[in-house]
């Protein structure tokens, strides 16, 4: 069996955290007995362009590991052209799918992530005989943030594709309701076994940790509202949140208004650091307005610690019972702090939380599922 991945972001040589749910899929597939490719065109943010050490970054390059071969092509975007700029990326990807083709063979599957390239699935159906799935991951049309073409494009790639598939399932109806089209729900992969329980020497500070990008989306403001409300600067409870983004200077200015010194940003980390800090964490929280999937409770809940999530679309598939954690109304700072203080004083059962992780979202688990689809369509 040879499949391609398509996507509109992975993992490359400027931005490497780029696409990561994509990367944990393909890793996945890649320890099973088929052959992978990678072919995709991603443009560059003007912010990244102007950087010199990226200057000779652009353009095409090719990669293998484990076994996948990776096609990149990079470009620096044209600001707020968006549409040309998806037009400037569908002309490159058709060379470099060709080229693909041409010296490693033609593939029997197309797996397209996010409607935005599929415009390059579509072509390539139509001039290889090629099928296609889909995996959707975008926010946009639960965020009405969609353009009228993302929503004409989103019919065809949804129409024409051999199944369609979301990371939720709330995503699966909300999607299905909007484009009356069938989705199955297979969520993203974790690498669980990257991830651990770890037996923290016994400390009478208790840590909440959250990990997502600094932005109104996220809306750590909410969180650190929230947080201070509930525990009223007690030292006993300390709150971390780790992740970079537009809203950092606000969040800063929003503890000091607090004068809250035991809530702290700690900026971007690496993912090894990332995983420290959530094995010596007691609580996971998330603030979110909406999350089409949640990838990092997963990693917090492998490591045993449970979670406190807004039930913002993709965490209510995973946080299913009260063992696991809670479940808060969006933007609601006063019921958010009320589960703040009902997660700390919950008995929760780490071995638990990890097993359920493992046994549902684990690259073995899922990589097979995935397989065993991918035969069905093909038969």
């Amino acid at each position: 069996m040879h499949i391609v991945i398509i996507s509109r972001s992975y993992p490359n040589r400027i931005s490497q955290a780029s696409g990561n749910f994509v990367l944990n899929q393909v890793e996945a597939l890649a320890k099973h007995d088929i052959k992978i490719g990678v072919v995709g065109v991603y443009n560059v943010s003007l912010k990244e362009s102007i950087k010199k050490e990226n200057i000779k970054k652009y353009g095409f390059y090719s990669e293998l590991n484990d076994n996948v071969t990776n096609y990149t092509y990079l470009y620096p975007v044209l600001p707020k052209q968006h549409y040309l700029n998806h037009r400037i990326k569908f002309r490159i990807w058709k060379k470099i799918f060709k080229k693909y083709i041409k010296e490693h063979g033609t593939p029997d599957l197309i797996h397209l992530h996010t409607f935005e390239a599929g415009e390059i699935a579509i072509w390539i159906k139509d001039q290889f005989g090629i099928p296609y799935v889909v995996t959707e991951h975008t926010s946009l049309f639960s965020t009405n943030k969609a353009f009228k073409w993302h929503i004409n494009l989103a019919v065809k790639v949804y129409s024409k594709s051999q199944l369609n598939i979301a990371v939720s399932r709330s995503s699966c109806s909300f999607l299905k309701s909007l484009f009356s089209q069938d989705f199955k729900y297979i969520p993203n992969f974790v690498d669980v076994k990257k991830f651990h329980i770890t037996k923290s020497p016994i400390s009478k500070v208790i840590q909440y940790v959250n990990i997502a990008y600094l932005n109104a989306n996220k809306n750590q403001k909410l969180l650190i509202r929230a947080f201070d409300k509930a525990f009223q600067n007690s030292p006993k409870h300390k709150l971390k949140i780790i992740g970079n983004g537009e809203e950092y200077n606000n969040l800063i200015n929003e503890i000091n208004k607090l004068n809250n010194s035991n809530i702290e940003l700690l900026g971007y980390l690496s993912q090894s650091q990332i995983i420290e800090h959530l094995q010596s964490s007691n609580y996971f929280v998330l603030s979110s307005n909406s999350e089409t999937f949640g990838l990092v409770i997963i990693e917090a809940m492998s490591c045993g610690l449970p979670v406190l999530s807004t039930s913002c679309g993709g965490p209510e598939s995973i946080i299913e019972n009260e063992q696991l954690g809670l479940l808060s109304p969006v933007g609601n700072k006063e019921l958010f702090a009320n589960n703040l203080k009902k997660l700390y004083s919950t008995k929760y059962d780490p071995k638990f939380i990890r097993d359920y992780a493992a046994n549902n979202y684990s690259f073995e688990v899922l990589s097979q599922k995935l397989i065993n689809t991918y035969k069905e369509i093909l038969k």
